[in-house]
């Protein structure tokens, strides 16, 4: 059975920063559309937010899992 997926729209204001860095990260990421950049970021935002709660912070660590960047949310 196929099943088609039903997606719900927004509109959102960006300036010319925002709107350039969105096209960078879509060509970095390797996605087809600026809406997969906006998925991947609430997806990104959801893990923080769940480290958040169980008092966790996030980490970038270097292929030799050395600490490079700390972020303690608010």
């Amino acid at each position: 059975m196929i099943t088609e997926k039903s997606y719900k729209t927004f509109t959102v204001g960006i300036d010319e920063r925002l709107d350039k860095t969105i096209d960078e990260l879509k060509e970095k990421l390797g996605k087809t559309s600026r809406a997969d950049v906006f998925r991947m970021g609430i997806a990104l935002l959801k893990v923080a937010a769940e480290a958040k709660e169980r008092n966790m912070k996030l980490t970038v660590s270097d292929q030799d899992d050395v600490v490079r960047k700390e972020i303690v949310l608010p």
